[in-house]
């Protein structure tokens, strides 16, 4: 069964059983989460004051469920796991589920079956909004509010220093249901690299040798240099066409590729010098222009976009495989020497070897033949994936586990680069950052040792988590490596910067009753825009003569009510604001 679909019926069935089951284990808990604080006693006598670590008198133990992570040597032999259980007082016991869909059904089904769960719950799915919540309503989870009312006294003072709070909004709306329950602890960061993720890397030997250059764009206006599609298509063109590598095989070289990977869509990259496509963690093809959401997948400009797209299939500029090819394989054909890609898209260009990375330069965006040239720029929103079960003997000690995580402003750090003053270290006055003085971002981190990437470590656990009020994350100094990734990715965002657009689409909030509305007609929609989106690229759908059915189809699909949703979700959130 579709996944999608699996928990669907879950949810409902779930909202079924609250209804007619005479009471649930957390009703109580639940009314508490909506009264008073004042009201609130901490049950647990073996819990040190609110703000004191370690957080337990005597050590006791809390099992964590989470998904395994192959490039994780040793969960229990591990420098993050020994960190929190030094700060904290508890020791840890994993329960590994499998990764991905698996594990997320895996767990679905013990909640359906009232099974015994472990204490804490990390990932798993659980960032699903719908998912958490039909969770929590049927009994299976604790709700955090009068917890993070009480005890959070790392994580107030956290949240209360994040961009959002600091803004007006109150970063906690985002992980909030209809009844103002809050099932899961934030996850937040705003890391600056993420928000500009849409990148692609041009082969500048190959440049070179068909006498092109960065030198030669004309486009972005006053704001900045930028390609103008009459250079990126004389420049594939010139991939095509002569041997560029000198291999003595003039049919090899690959004008422009991508995948399936982290921000490696090369049709949703191109499509960007037509009409604004966001293809992060907004991927709805969204857009907005005078406050007012759309979809663009009905424009004429994205008709036009199908129209180069499939010009650039007939002319060979590229094939089915840059659609469909997993991250693995796109690193090895941009890897293989003689180098013979020309343009590769790909928002982490880590994924390539060192010399690979030297040999590839940010193309960071390209203007359209309409003048319209623009960035996309993903604004991130809290995230809440650790939640506690309802069946932890100690919940408050849960909590306070998680608020642990907001004690040290580094913490974020120690998830993503491992131990301080081993695999980083804190930059000195006077080391350069890597996104420029423009950006306003003050270098903070030195990486000594990758441990992120595809390296297998018992550094971390290969997930991010905590709450990263300082932005430190994004306060990366350079090591003077020209082949850090890191680096090469803010000298891609230096070259974007101008050109972040003034109104962008972000991360909306539904009730349960709209997502499990209109979920289906979310997926059918999106799967359909996609599937349509390579077949007008490579000409198994015709532009002129199919493009009516293409839009017919799409309103039958339920296009125009789904819009109507969005919008009415978009206003919501600016009035929040």
């Amino acid at each position: 069964m579709n996944v999608r679909k699996f928990f669907s019926i879950f949810a409902a069935a779930l909202v079924f059983f609250i209804a007619f089951s005479g009471c649930s284990k957390n009703t109580s808990q639940t009314t508490a989460a909506n009264v008073s604080s004042s009201a609130y006693q901490i049950k647990d006598q073996n819990l040190t004051p609110p703000g004191t670590l370690p957080i337990v008198k005597n050590q006791i133990t809390l099992s964590v469920g989470m998904p395994v992570n192959i490039q994780v040597s040793d969960y229990n032999n591990n420098d993050l796991t020994n960190y929190l259980e030094k700060l904290t007082g508890v020791n840890l016991d994993f329960v590994l589920y499998d990764s991905g869909t698996d594990g997320e059904t895996k767990l679905g089904l013990q909640v359906a079956a009232g099974d015994k769960l472990p204490d804490m719950l990390y990932l798993l799915g659980l960032a699903d909004k719908t998912k958490r919540e039909a969770y929590g309503k049927a009994g299976a989870l604790v709700p955090l509010n009068d917890y993070i009312t009480n005890l959070g006294y790392f994580t107030n003072k956290a949240v209360e220093q994040t961009i959002l709070a600091k803004s007006g909004v109150d970063p906690w709306m985002y992980g909030k249901d209809e009844d103002g329950n809050i099932w899961g602890y934030m996850y937040y960061e705003t890391v600056y690299a993420n928000s500009w993720a849409a990148r692609a890397w041009y082969n500048e030997d190959f440049a070179k040798k068909l006498g092109m250059s960065s030198d030669d764009w004309t486009g972005g206006g006053g704001k900045g240099k930028v390609p103008t599609q009459d250079w990126f298509y004389k420049y594939l063109l010139g991939v095509r066409d002569n041997d560029l590598n000198g291999n003595g095989d003039k049919n090899d070289e690959i004008p422009i590729t991508g995948g399936v990977g982290w921000r490696q869509q090369m049709l949703r990259w191109i499509l960007n010098q037509y009409v604004y496509s966001d293809y992060a963690s907004t991927d709805n093809f969204w857009a907005v222009k005078n406050g007012q959401l759309y979809y663009v997948f009905d424009t004429p400009e994205y008709k036009e976009a199908m129209r180069f797209l499939n010009r650039m299939y007939k002319d060979k500029l590229f094939d089915e495989t840059a659609i469909t090819q997993n991250a693995v394989t796109l690193a090895a054909t941009v890897n293989a020497k003689p180098y013979k890609v020309g343009v590769t898209v790909s928002g982490g260009i880590g994924i390539y070897d060192a010399d690979a990375r030297l040999a590839y330069k940010p193309i960071p965006i390209v203007q359209g033949p309409n003048g319209f040239v623009t960035t996309t720029y993903f604004e991130q929103t809290p995230n809440f994936n650790w939640v506690i079960s309802s069946n932890c003997q100690y919940p408050e000690a849960a909590f306070r586990f998680m608020d642990s995580f907001a004690s040290d402003p580094d913490f974020p750090l120690y998830c993503r680069y491992g131990v301080k003053d081993r695999d980083w270290r804190v930059a000195q006055p006077g080391e350069l950052g890597l996104y420029g003085a423009q950006s306003g971002i003050v270098p903070y981190v030195v990486q000594l040792i990758m441990t992120w990437g595809n390296a297998v470590t018992s550094a971390h656990w290969k997930s991010e988590f905590g709450i990263d009020y300082l932005n430190r994350k994004s306060g990366l100094a350079w090591s003077g490596d020209p082949a850090d990734p890191e680096y090469l990715h803010g000298q891609a965002i230096l070259g974007m910067l101008p050109f972040k657009p003034a109104e962008y689409p972000v991360g909306l909030i539904f009730t349960t009753a709209e997502n499990e509305q209109y979920a289906e007609t979310r997926t059918n929609i999106k799967n359909y825009v996609n599937q349509c989106l390579a077949q007008f690229a490579t000409g198994q759908l015709d532009v002129d003569k199919d493009w009516d059915t293409y839009v017919k189809n799409l309103k039958t699909m339920g296009s125009d009510q789904l819009l109507a949703m969005d919008q009415a979700a978009y206003a919501r959130l600016k009035n929040a604001k």
